[in-house]
């Protein structure tokens, strides 16, 4: 594991609250659920393989749309898996401590799910590769990820008032589009969900929260005093947060 990705573990693991802060998380496992039953509601997934599965959101409705299925979930933080076996007592799902840019785990499975953790990737391509070599001819990948615009509130503020901001920059579905492997075909949809917060503290609490607070690499962390100038111009325009959710599905060759 390199630096970065040992960061991220160390930010997810630190999590504890997640769940309470974790609302756009929730909202959009369900969003992909909801997709994965009726993309497969006539080809139910023997094999299931979730990567970043966090504390279970997506976990738990797999495990209920496929109660049949053998489902393996797993996460980079070791703290997250603990968290989501805690949820998911009655359930029987395996978990195992993995990271999803590189899967080490035998298939073939007839779908991998992931919901907003490949925003987290450092090469993607490589990635879906490597992941799509998992699947069963004729399996099905379908994920999340954030797009460009998420969390644009926040950025504008940073920018007006000339902070850092380190949210990272996100890749456009157009771009996004070329990534996937060429023995399968893919499609990506759009769609916009949005936060309520009362206040920039309140968000950025949020992110800590959840273990997103993460800055991109090589960003320069802001002053006290310069962030606070930021908060303030977050606080007298917006209410609320933008999340732009990319739904990726790709649908392996058979032969």
């Amino acid at each position: 594991m390199d630096e970065r990705k040992h960061q991220i573990a160390q930010r997810f693991d630190a999590a504890q609250d997640y769940n309470a802060a974790a609302d756009i998380q929730y909202r959009c496992a369900e969003l992909l659920a909801e997709r994965i039953r009726e993309e497969l509601a006539q080809s139910r997934p023997t094999r299931i393989l979730e990567f970043g599965c966090g504390t279970g959101f997506l976990t738990e409705q797999l495990a209920t749309a496929f109660p049949y299925s053998t489902l393996i979930a797993t996460d980079l933080a070791p703290g997250m898996i603990t968290r989501a076996q805690e949820r998911l007592t009655d359930r029987p799902v395996t978990f195992r401590v993995m990271d999803g840019e590189y899967p080490d785990v035998d298939g073939p499975f007839d779908l991998i799910a992931s919901s907003l953790c490949f925003q987290w990737f450092e090469d993607r391509p490589a990635a879906l590769q490597r992941l799509c070599q998992k699947l069963a001819p004729g399996g099905s990948l379908m994920l999340t990820t954030l797009l460009p615009g998420s969390l644009g509130e926040w950025r504008s503020s940073c920018e007006q008032e000339g902070t850092p901001c380190g949210v990272p920059s996100y890749t456009d579905t157009s771009a996004l589009q070329w990534e996937w492997p060429e023995d399968g075909s893919g499609m990506w949809d759009v769609t916009t969900l949005h936060d309520p917060v009362p206040n920039a503290r309140t968000f950025l609490h949020r992110l800590r929260q959840i273990g997103a607070s993460l800055p991109q690499s090589g960003s320069t962390p802001a002053s006290l005093g310069v962030l606070r100038r930021a908060m303030r111009h977050f606080d007298r325009h917006h209410q609320a947060v933008t999340y732009r959710i990319g739904l990726g599905i790709f649908r392996k060759d058979t032969p």
